[in-house]
């Protein structure tokens, strides 16, 4: 396995909560077996493990790692999942306590990846590398730092933290965590008045998540990218990557949209619906798109609010099933409805005709993000 060691200058540095396991007790070597033969096909293994895999996972054997790496804190344990592949979009990180406890789910992550514990006094962190290209020969790294808890765990902070453009490389490295703020500095910039410069990411309560009013070196890279002209002769991920990607956690979902993506708090749903219900409601106007998820109260199921047949698959305890893609108007939409022990959801999607051709591949990605918490 491939470790990124993470400097540090001034310090020596989709939300899931923990679901009940009979306080069955795990090791590393165990959880592997248990996702090694849940990836070949065994029902038993990916019901143990609450939803980590989706039916594309399923038959899938073929990943370029699986790696798993543990905190022990006297009695308690903490295992970080890597899940690679060479396709993306099934890439997995997750985090599970020694009595198996979904802690947090992550289907966001590209490229080749590597993670590292990070323990600063009574705080958990866990640091995942990702590292990928732009236009072909742009090489790009981003840091995402998730916070582990007693009970749960939740991405904190992402940036990206290296930039390779002609052999000359750029970064951004983290000098100090604190519970207000995370501290980086600049190294390597083309452009001297940000050079060695520090950025600062304050905690925000309402997202809980640490940010920067300026995102100085996100924004120096998506310049750089951008003024950067090449031919494409190999498959890449979009130079828009930095926008996309943010994992959302509201209520016991995951969803991953770019800050493109603008929140309708709550939204009543009664024009799609046989009957109608209330929920968060995320637009893109530039694409003429729209996601709606909505809860389904206990003891009721999607076929009774969606107006076409809702078909699936089984994986374990986690249930996927969509209705066809039907026509409204001069809009597409589409109903998924997923399930999982007593938690169940309706995800909507709706998007102009003229715009959901050019625009599938993303759809897909996003649709595909989405999961709720066991």
């Amino acid at each position: 396995m491939r470790k990124i060691f993470f400097t540090f200058i001034t310090l020596s540095v989709l939300v899931f909560s923990g679901c009940s396991s009979d306080n069955e007790q795990i090791n590393q070597s165990e959880l592997r077996k248990l996702i090694i033969e849940a990836t070949a096909g065994d029902t038993d293994a990916n019901e143990k493990l609450k939803g980590l895999l989706s039916v594309k996972h399923i038959g899938k054997s073929d990943y370029n790692q699986l790696y798993i790496d543990s905190l022990n804190i006297g009695d308690s344990h903490y295992f970080s999942v890597l899940l690679e592949y060479f396709d993306p979009t099934l890439n997995l990180f997750a985090i599970y306590d020694n009595n198996l406890n979904f802690l947090l789910l992550d289907k966001s992550l590209n490229g080749y990846l590597s993670s590292e514990w990070i323990k600063m006094g009574d705080r958990k962190f866990v640091f995942v590398q990702e590292r990928f290209l732009t236009k072909d020969v742009l090489s790009l790294d981003r840091l995402s730092i998730y916070e582990v808890y007693d009970e749960s765990a939740s991405l904190v902070f992402r940036s990206l933290s290296r930039f390779v453009k002609d052999n000359e490389t750029c970064s951004q490295t983290v000098e100090l965590i604190a519970k207000d703020k995370i501290k980086t500095k600049m190294q390597g910039l083309k452009d001297a008045s940000l050079n060695e410069q520090n950025d600062i990411f304050y905690f925000d309560a309402n997202t809980k998540k640490y940010l920067s009013k300026w995102n100085l070196f996100n924004n120096y890279v998506k310049q750089q990218i951008k003024e950067f002209s090449w031919i494409t002769t190999k498959p890449q991920i979009p130079a828009d990557f930095v926008e996309i990607g943010s994992n959302l956690t509201e209520k016991g979902f995951q969803i991953s949209l770019g800050t493109d993506w603008k929140e309708i708090p709550v939204f009543i749903e009664d024009r799609l619906l046989r009957k109608s219900l209330s929920g968060p409601k995320y637009i893109n106007k530039t694409l003429g798109a729209g996601f709606t998820i909505l809860e389904i109260p206990k003891g009721h199921n999607g076929q009774e609010y969606s107006p076409y047949d809702l078909v699936g698959a089984v994986t374990g305890r986690y249930i996927i099933k969509a209705t066809s893609v039907y026509e409204v108007g001069k809009n597409y939409f589409q109903i998924f409805e997923h399930n999982c022990g007593e938690k169940n959801y309706l995800l909507l999607f709706e998007c102009t005709k003229s715009n959901y051709s050019q625009n599938k591949k993303l759809f897909d990605e996003i649709i595909n993000s989405f999961t709720i918490n066991c």
